[in-house]
């Protein structure tokens, strides 16, 4: 037997609204995500200005004129200085120039490869192996 389901009898009080499960927790998850999304801008400066440091300048120099502008380039052209004097440069460089040769390979450089290890020898020492 069904029952009889009255809607006037399950009327809320005035004022009363109605929010979706869904929104409940909005406001936490949308400080939970703006918290990842700050930390990983501030991740990718530290690494722009770590091993990109000429990128940074480019970046900076196109803020626009300011005296708050105007020390950031200043102390943006300083690191790239100093990161040049310690060589902290030439790894970006080396990992550019690797990163572009393998854009430009070709499928014939790609055999190549693999045909240069096919031909190798096995190791005689494997690590992890059974010694006899």
């Amino acid at each position: 037997m069904m029952e009889h389901i009255d809607p006037e009898a399950d009327a809320y009080e005035p004022g009363f609204e109605m929010k979706p499960r869904a929104s409940l927790n909005a406001e936490a998850e949308t400080t939970r995500t703006f918290k990842r999304v700050l930390y990983s801008m501030l991740f990718g400066f530290v690494i722009l200005a770590l091993f990109h440091s000429a990128s940074l300048v480019t970046y900076v120099r196109g803020l626009p004129i300011g005296p708050v502008e105007d020390t950031v380039i200043a102390v943006s052209e300083a690191w790239h200085e100093q990161m040049q004097r310690n060589g902290l440069t030439e790894l970006f460089t080396l990992m550019d120039e690797r990163m572009q040769a393998l854009h430009d390979a070709t499928w014939n450089d790609v055999d190549a490869v693999l045909d240069g290890r096919a031909g190798a020898d096995a190791p005689d020492d494997l690590r992890g192996g059974v010694a006899e």
